[in-house]
């Protein structure tokens, strides 16, 4: 065994040793039992099947509890922890088995006295390499439980940290969403007290909305287009004839399926920010479900003066969705219209 034991021998992967020796124990039974059969005699087949089977699940359980016990005492010192184990294992696994054969072969009645040195070695030898395949499954099991634990942990990490990135991602956007929105309503209200205040309702349904699944990564296309609604409507009170949009669903089905949560209002914002807005050429937004994919697209409107642009829309949801599903948004962009398009996921977790 390596450093850090501790972490490498629990009580589950002690656990799993426990039922393996089990496992074990009945193979060997019926190993020993399939070539004793060439005996003719069927008491000494039995009697040294039992052997096998008794001396397998003995010595198997020993070496697990003389596992533990090392691993209490000798954690911090690898090099005894060794020493102790294989030390241990190998005098009681050769002692047991000597003793074994000794009692079980004179119960068969097929125990001979040759020379007793040759005797002694030829079967510690066969004890030695029995207890040295059990100590070799053991560590395999240990390391192939840690390795699955490792994995595990490995798996759950990365799911932390790209919680923790979505989360990071998402919050990025409603203090922007929110300034302007709070800049929008002053100026509406030094201007229009009446509009102003129709601005403020839409302003309270948008927000009351988005608290309900702020903390969500995901939510449904339903959900996502009736904060987009309540946006448009806004910025309707705001623009007038200037702005234009269509909702279009082909499958009210897929109403159901899940996306980013504030995905589709920063889209929208960005339309609006990166365009001019007049009369004479209004910005149309359509947002359109089809097969799929939910779509997002404007007609492109081009500013003499542009806005400093700070990621926070379309950089933001290509990030967010790639954590949830591991695949790209789709953006074109051919002069006259601009359209960003992504698959409509099936499980509010990810689609992976």
């Amino acid at each position: 065994m390596l450093n850090n034991i501790k972490k490498r021998i629990t009580r589950n992967s002690l656990k799993e040793l426990f039922r393996f020796n089990i496992l074990l124990t009945c193979l060997v039974l019926l190993c020993s039992l399939f070539f004793l059969l060439l005996y003719e005699n069927r008491w000494v087949t039995i009697v040294m099947a039992t052997k096998s089977g008794v001396y397998m699940l003995i010595i198997s359980s020993i070496q697990a509890f003389i596992l533990r016990y090392c691993t209490l005492k000798f954690s911090n010192n690898p090099l005894l922890f060794r020493l102790v184990r294989y030390g241990l294992s190998y005098t009681i696994g050769i002692s047991l088995y000597l003793f074994f054969w000794y009692v079980f072969a004179s119960l068969a009645g097929i125990l001979q006295r040759p020379n007793d040195t040759e005797w002694f070695i030829k079967y510690a030898v066969v004890a030695a390499i029995i207890n040295t395949i059990i100590l070799f499954l053991h560590d395999f099991i240990i390391l192939r439980r840690l390795k699955i634990q490792t994995d595990l942990e490995n798996s759950r990490l990365q799911t932390r940290n790209a919680e923790a990135e979505n989360l990071l991602l998402k919050q990025q956007i409603q203090p922007h969403f929110l300034f302007n929105a709070l800049n929008t309503l002053k100026v509406l209200y030094e201007n229009d007290q009446k509009m102003g205040a129709q601005y403020l309702i839409q302003l309270a349904d948008f927000l009351r909305v988005a608290v309900s699944h702020n903390h969500k990564f995901s939510a449904t296309l339903e959900q996502e287009l009736i904060m987009c609604k309540n946006y448009l409507n806004m910025q309707k009170i705001r623009f007038g004839e200037s702005l234009e949009w269509d909702l279009l669903i082909e499958n009210a089905e897929k109403l159901k399926g899940y996306i980013p949560s504030f995905s589709l209002q920063p889209l929208l914002e960005n339309a609006i920010k990166h365009n001019g807005l007049t009369r004479q050429q209004p910005l149309k937004i359509t947002i359109r479900q089809y097969d799929d994919f939910i779509e997002v697209s404007n007609n492109i409107n081009q500013k003499e003066y542009g806005d400093i642009s700070i990621k926070s829309g379309l950089s933001n949801l290509a990030e967010r969705y790639y954590l949830l599903t591991g695949e790209e948004i789709s953006v074109k962009n051919d002069g006259k219209s601009f359209c960003v398009s992504f698959k409509i996921m099936d499980n509010e977790g990810s689609n992976y």
